[in-house]
């Protein structure tokens, strides 16, 4: 779908409502993925949609329909169904009326190679993946994904926005007799990644992960490298929301404005960030900007939609379209060297919440755990349980290391964390 296709669609349902507030949004993806086990190809499955959804508004009562049709009698049918909710519904105190017309930052996350990506070429980078685990006797199971995408937004104050983007994804496990490793990578263009690249690391931990050693549980120095950091953090922001802060629904109530983390700690979201771009608009048009969460420490701001914006005379920020942490320009390996006796976490999984109003997590490590004494890996550890919150792990940041890219929106690096608790061992 290019642009000139969403605009017509939108302007056709546009021009279908008699409401007094319309709103279209158009998203259109194309999602392909390779998955490998046992050092095979097991499964190539395609996925390819389109979808409407239409906002009528009346006043302030509300209706949507979303369908997956784009002839002109659905348009129609999808319209009309929505406005009969919106005058049916009760009315919404916190709706909004859809923004005025605006400009929107270019934002250049789209390759062509990963749009166009066949099955035979994932299949030739996944063939690339398993010669490095038969080299090493290991075998290997993972995914390799690419897709595209094309998202417009429009409503019927004259306000159009139009982003195209791709994303190519590899994640490789490595399984020893005893351990595994694991290791990904993600990119807008699918030429940059290496394969080779993520394999060897994959392999690397497998092979260290060999004859692991039970420690018990306690306070650690750990070294957490970047997806563990990001994993953390994803709930950390799931929990910044700005009007359960000020209801006293929150662990960020009235920490604004206040310190939260080490001086060290940074976190922005960047749109435009080349290593992890980001769309330049909202579901409901409102542009992306870019937004500095933490700095040097200080909680600046927490996530305000336009409703809570509006009623605290706030700046309007949005959910964060990405996140960075800024970082310093250490290796993971250099900062391994800095550690006298810890641990170091490849990544957590399972994490659930314990105490939410304090932000407390418990989860269990996985793919790597290696005990860390006189600055050198020494031996594998057996997993553990943590019971940890995100922000007593930015209180307790000693240094951060480069960032990198991690997943689909995030760049962060790796840290040296202190006290990280951990509060009994696993069988595994």
């Amino acid at each position: 779908m290019n642009e000139k296709e969403a605009r017509e669609i939108c302007e056709k349902v546009l021009s279908l409502s008699m409401a007094e507030h319309v709103q279209v949004n158009l998203y259109g993806t194309r999602e392909a993925s390779t998955r490998y086990a046992n050092n095979e190809i097991t499964q190539n499955v395609v996925k390819s949609q389109v979808t409407v959804r239409v906002t009528c508004a009346f006043g302030n009562k509300v209706g949507r329909c979303s369908i997956n049709q784009l002839d002109t009698e659905s348009l129609h049918s999808a319209v009309k169904r929505a406005e009969e909710m919106a005058r049916a519904a009760e009315p919404d105190t916190e709706f909004l009326p859809p923004p005025e017309p605006t400009t929107y930052r270019p934002v250049q996350a789209y390759a062509d190679s990963t749009a166009q990506a066949t099955p035979e070429d994932r299949a030739r980078i996944v063939r690339r993946v398993i010669t490095e685990a038969e080299a090493r006797g290991l075998k290997t199971a993972g995914s390799f994904s690419t897709s595209s995408s094309a998202v417009a937004v429009a409503n019927n104050r004259g306000l159009f926005g139009f982003h195209t983007a791709t994303q190519a994804s590899l994640a490789c496990t490595m399984m020893a007799e005893d351990g595994s490793g694991w290791a990904e990578a993600t990119h807008e263009d699918i030429n940059t990644l290496s394969p080779e690249a993520v394999a060897q690391r994959a392999a690397h931990k497998a092979e260290m992960a060999r004859h692991s050693q039970e420690v018990p549980p306690g306070d650690y120095t750990v070294v957490l490298e970047p997806a563990a950091i990001a994993e953390l953090l994803a709930y950390m922001v799931w929990s910044m929301d700005a009007k359960a802060a000020d209801e006293g629904r929150s662990p960020f109530a009235g920490k604004e404005g206040t310190t939260i983390a080490q001086e060290s700690v940074t976190l922005q979201s960047l749109p435009t960030h080349p290593e992890c771009p980001a769309a330049p608009f909202f579901d409901d048009g409102m542009p992306t900007t870019d937004i500095t969460w933490i700095e040097r420490g200080i909680l600046k701001t927490l996530v305000y939609s336009r409703f809570w914006a509006q009623k605290q005379g706030k700046a309007f920020t949005g959910y964060p379209p990405n996140l960075v942490l800024q970082g310093g320009n250490l290796s993971l390996d250099e900062l391994v060297a800095r550690v006298e006796d810890g641990l170091l976490i490849t990544r957590f999984w399972y994490i659930r919440y314990v105490d939410p109003m304090q932000l407390l997590l418990t989860g269990m490590t996985r793919d790597g755990v290696y005990r860390i004494q006189g600055g050198k890996v020494s031996h594998a550890v057996k997993n553990l349980r943590f019971n940890e919150s995100p922000l007593v792990m930015l209180q307790n940041v000693r240094l951060l290391g480069t960032p990198q890219r991690v997943g689909d929106s995030l760049v962060v690096p790796p840290a040296i964390v202190s006290d990280f608790t951990f509060t009994s061992t696993t069988t595994f």
